[in-house]
């Protein structure tokens, strides 16, 4: 039996783990899952850098047929100033990815939301955001809609 839309989305709440990166909030009647993976400031020697990266999964339903789709959103930005100049960029992905990602930076002055630090590192991966996601919606009779090859 599927658990109605209204009840499901009051449920969501009970989703955040204050351990957890990464938070699930109920925006009108879809699901997000926002994950702030990492914004640090960097000063070395001669340069100063700078990233920010986020993920946010939304899921949204179809009550009618008891299913639900997500789609993944991943963004990228950063700047650099070095001696040679000014650079930046940014770079976005939307759509389904399943992805693992670590980083290590040893050698800055690295500011982060935590402090200070001589030591950069991050790492993510989109199955520890969606697999409780997920689990949670089929343990209460949602299906996964399947795509195109599904």
């Amino acid at each position: 039996m599927t658990t109605p839309l209204a009840e499901l989305l009051a449920q969501v709440p009970s989703l955040n783990d204050p351990a957890q990166p990464f938070t699930y909030e109920v925006v009108g009647s879809t699901i997000v899952g926002r994950w702030d993976i990492v914004s640090a400031q960097t000063l070395y020697p001669t340069e100063f850098t700078t990233i920010d990266k986020d993920f946010t999964v939304t899921v949204e339903f179809n009550e009618g047929k008891g299913t639900f789709r997500s789609k993944d959103h991943e963004s990228t930005s950063g700047t650099q100033v070095t001696s040679g100049g000014l650079s930046w960029g940014k770079s976005t992905f939307s759509g389904q990815q399943n992805k693992k990602e670590f980083s290590f930076t040893l050698g800055g002055a690295t500011k982060t939301d935590e402090g200070v630090s001589p030591v950069l590192a991050w790492s993510w991966d989109t199955d520890k955001i969606k697999k409780p996601l997920f689990a949670f919606l089929e343990g209460n009779g949602w299906k996964r809609k399947k795509g195109l090859f599904g």
